[in-house]
């Protein structure tokens, strides 16, 4: 049975990963009025989720009132919100009004549509409170139990590329009881990563797929460590020149979402080894593990 502590961090990152989906969701509702009412504004921020954004369609919502409102007040808004000093909050005003204008002749809109969008915009804003605070939670219950084996794994885990904080507490609380699992394949079957063919009376299924069978936030998190291990930092060097190397030599023979498989796959294999041999992640060649192997039967068998 997992701990106690285990089942509080894994409740925990499910509801967060159930609020983002919930968060999720009226974004995408958010965008929707937006493109609807106010097309261009859309493109004036990196994300209509940031701060600024919001704050200014709280204020004003629509571009009638974006129009009439004074240049000196939406600027000084822009300033409070944003870190960037006046000659950013001029060039995002400017843009503004530019977008503004352009919905008289692109958009369309009735009453409802501002009520709509600052109903999403305070659900968004109370999902980030109700996220805030499990995250808080959570780096709470690890801090004050440091000393645990679980929280050791936690930050086994934690020193693999590609997994944040959030992503070790995750995967540790779905996994729970780390003894139980004898091999990788168990981890795999577990997460639903395993291979299954589909099967109905006499008929049995030529496409073989994952069995999706277990945990959905594990899946969910080796899913996120696989795409950011075949990232590349801002000057262009692979995060995980291994895993890279390994994705784009499968892309030449298989799908793009087939070879992202075969990396969650290394992935998974990579956390199950960190936390058998309780040491953290090390980027190892192909020809170093083999080396090490070898190393390893032969000072077994002395």
């Amino acid at each position: 049975m997992p701990s106690d502590l285990a089942l509080d961090l894994r409740n925990l990152s499910r509801e967060y990963y159930a609020l983002m989906d919930n968060r999720s969701a009226y974004v995408n509702k958010l965008q929707g009025e937006l493109r609807m009412v106010f097309p261009q504004f859309l493109k004036i921020f990196s994300k209509i989720t940031t701060n600024t954004a919001l704050t200014l369609l709280e204020n004003y919502t629509s571009p009638e009132s974006f129009l009439n409102a004074p240049k000196a007040e939406i600027i000084d808004s822009i300033r409070a919100t944003a870190r960037f000093g006046l000659t950013y909050a001029e060039k995002k005003y400017n843009a503004i009004i530019q977008a503004a204008n352009d919905a008289n002749t692109f958009g369309y809109s009735v009453s409802s549509n501002f009520k709509l969008i600052r109903l999403y915009i305070k659900h968004i804003r109370r999902f980030d409170e109700d996220v805030d605070s499990i995250l808080s939670d959570m780096h709470e219950l690890v801090a004050s139990n440091e000393s645990t084996t679980f929280v050791k794994q936690i930050h086994l885990v934690e020193s693999f590329k590609g997994a944040g904080f959030l992503s070790a507490v995750s995967l540790m609380a779905e996994i729970g009881n780390f003894s139980a699992f004898r091999s990788p394949k168990q981890l795999f079957a577990y997460f639903g990563l395993d291979p299954a063919v589909k099967q109905s009376g006499n008929f049995e299924g030529s496409k073989i797929q994952m069995s999706k069978r277990g945990s959905r936030i594990a899946r969910r998190v080796i899913h996120t460590m696989a795409l950011i291990s075949i990232g590349r930092n801002r000057n262009g060097s692979a995060k995980n020149p291994v895993l890279l190397d390994y994705y784009l030599l499968k892309c030449q023979s298989k799908p793009k979402m087939v070879a992202l498989g075969a990396v969650m796959h290394k992935v998974c294999n990579m956390v199950f080894a960190i936390l058998r041999d309780e040491k953290e992640f090390e980027i190892i060649t192909p020809e170093d593990h083999q080396m090490n192997y070898l190393k390893a039967r032969c000072d077994s068998a002395a």
